[in-house]
C-alpha cells in the first residue's frame, strides 16, 4: 500500500487563486516540488505574503492587485507558472518581466499574450515574438471578449480564467477549433467555484467570467495525484503483481484517473476499497487510445504497451511536442533503446508490443515523466539507468525513494 502524492495542478492553482484573493488562505497537505517552489518564489516578488510548512503553505493574499517587489519573474521550467503568471502580471500596479529556463524560451506563448491583449492588456516580447520572456505593463484587465486556439493546451484558458474575476468589465472567453486538456480546465473552473467564482461554461467553447466578487479566502486540502500514481500502476501493469494506491478521490475532475480504465481495457484488475484503488496486473493487450485530453499519460502507458501483446496506438498528441520536451519523439528513442518496436508521426505513437525487451541507458531530455515513465520500465527489466534522475524534482520529489517501495 502506497500514498499518492499530492496534485501538482491543484497546488499551484490553489496558490495562484489564494495569491489573488482577500484575505488568508491554508493549503494544507500540498505537493511541494520544482514547480511550485518557483511559483511561490514568483508570488512573493510580486509583492505576496507567503509562509510555507511541510504540512500547508499559509497565503496572504493581495485582493486582486499586486505591488510587486521585484521587477523579474523566474519560472524557472513551470509552463504552467509561465502561463498563469502572464495573466495574473497583468494585475500588477508595475511593470514585471517574466523569463524561464531555456526550455520555457522555447514554448510558444503568442495564443495566451494574444487574449490579454484582446482584454486591454499591454504585453510585450523584449526578445522573440511569440516566446518567452515577456514584459507585462500591468495596470489591470480591462475586460471584453477573447478568442483563443485551444489546440495546444487549455493552460491558456486557465491563466486567463483565473485573473479574469479582477478585470474592471466582465469577460467572455471563446475557444477557435478544439479544445485539447479539457480536464485540467475542469480543474480550474472547479477549483474557482470553490474560491467563490462561479464561471458559465458552455461547453468548453465559450466561458463568461463576472466581475461582481473577487475569490474568498478559504482552506483547501490537496487531494492525490493520478498523474503520479500512474506510475505506481504502470509498476503493477508491466510487473504482473499488485499495488494499492490511497489518497486518490474517485471522483476527482483530475483526467489523469482515466489510466485506470485504460489498464483495465489492456487486461488489468482494478478495484475500489475503503483503503483505496488497487491494480491487479494480468496478461496485457494492445489498445488504441485518443490522448488528446489526458497527455501526461502517454509516456507510462506506451511503456506498458511494450509488455503487451499486439500493437497500441495513442493519438492526438500532437501538443505533445511542446512539452518540457518533444514527448512524442523522445519516447519513441527511448522505447527503441530496450528494444522495443515503435514509431511516431505528427500526432500519434505507435507500439508493436511482443518484443525482447532489454534495459538500457535513459535520456529523459530533462523530461520528468519520461524519466519516471522509464524508471518504472527499469523494475521488470533490470539493469535500467536513467540519466538526470534530479529532474523528477518537477512533480515529484521523492520519486526515487517512493520506487524503492516496488524494489524486489
Amino acid at each position: 500500500m502506497i500514498a499518492a502524492p499530492p496534485s501538482k495542478a491543484h497546488t499551484l492553482r490553489g496558490l495562484f487563486m489564494s495569491a489573488l484573493a482577500d484575505g488568508e488562505s491554508t493549503i494544507r497537505d500540498p505537493l511541494l516540488g520544482e514547480d511550485q517552489q518557483r511559483a511561490i518564489e514568483c508570488l512573493r516578488a510580486l509583492g505576496v505574503d507567503i509562509g510555507v510548512a511541510p504540512e500547508a503553505v499559509i497565503v496572504h493574499g493581495v485582493g486582486g492587485e499586486f505591488q510587486p517587489v521585484s521587477d523579474e519573474l523566474y519560472v524557472g521550467e513551470s509552463g504552467v507558472s509561465m502561463n498563469f503568471l502572464t495573466a495574473l502580471a497583468c494585475l500588477s500596479r508595475k511593470p514585471v518581466t517574466i523569463t524561464g529556463a531555456e526550455r520555457i524560451t522555447e514554448r510558444p506563448i503568442s495564443e495566451i499574450v494574444s487574449g490579454l491583449r484582446q482584454l486591454g492588456c499591454r504585453i510585450e516580447y523584449p526578445a522573440r515574438d511569440g516566446f518567452p520572456p515577456i514584459r507585462v505593463y500591468g495596470g489591470g484587465i480591462p475586460g471584453g471578449m477573447a478568442q483563443m486556439k485551444g489546440d495546444l493546451t487549455s493552460q491558456y484558458f486557465s491563466a486567463v480564467l483565473a485573473a479574469s474575476p479582477y478585470a474592471l468589465n466582465p469577460v467572455t472567453i471563446r475557444c477557435i477549433g478544439p479544445m485539447t486538456e479539457k480536464p485540467y480546465l475542469a480543474i480550474t473552473l472547479a477549483m474557482m467555484g470553490d474560491f467563490g467564482v462561479n464561471v458559465e461554461n458552455h461547453d468548453f467553447a465559450e466561458f463568461r467570467v463576472p466581475n461582481d466578487a473577487g475569490y474568498k479566502a478559504r482552506e483547501t486540502r490537496i487531494e492525490g495525484d493520478y498523474s503520479s500514481a500512474s506510475f505506481f500502476f504502470e509498476a503493477a501493469a508491466i510487473r504482473g503483481n499488485s499495488v494499492t494506491v490511497t489518497g486518490l478521490n474517485p471522483k476527482s475532475p483530475q483526467g489523469d484517473r482515466r489510466f485506470l480504465s485504460l489498464l483495465q481495457q489492456m487486461g488489468c484488475d482494478v478495484s475500489w476499497s475503503e483503503a483505496g484503488v488497487t491494480v491487479h496486473g494480468r496478461p496485457l493487450r494492445g489498445i488504441e487510445a485518443d490522448m488528446g485530453d489526458t497527455p501526461d499519460l502517454v509516456p507510462p502507458l506506451a511503456v506498458t504497451a511494450a509488455f503487451a501483446q499486439g500493437t497500441t496506438r495513442l493519438t492526438n498528441i500532437a501538443h505533445l511536442r511542446h512539452k518540457e520536451c518533444d514527448r512524442l519523439a523522445v519516447t519513441v528513442s527511448e522505447l527503441m533503446k530496450m528494444g522495443a518496436r515503435a514509431s511516431c508521426d505528427e500526432d500519434s505513437i505507435t507500439v508493436e508490443g511482443g518484443h525482447p525487451l532489454h534495459g538500457a541507458r535513459i535520456d529523459p531530455h530533462n523530461d520528468h515523466r519520461i524519466a519516471m515513465a522509464f524508471a518504472v520500465a527499469g523494475l521488470a527489466l533490470g539493469d535500467q539507468i536513467v540519466e538526470d534522475e534530479t529532474c523528477v524534482a518537477k512533480s515529484f520529489p521523492d520519486f526515487w525513494e517512493r520506487l524503492e517501495a516496488f524494489q524486489g
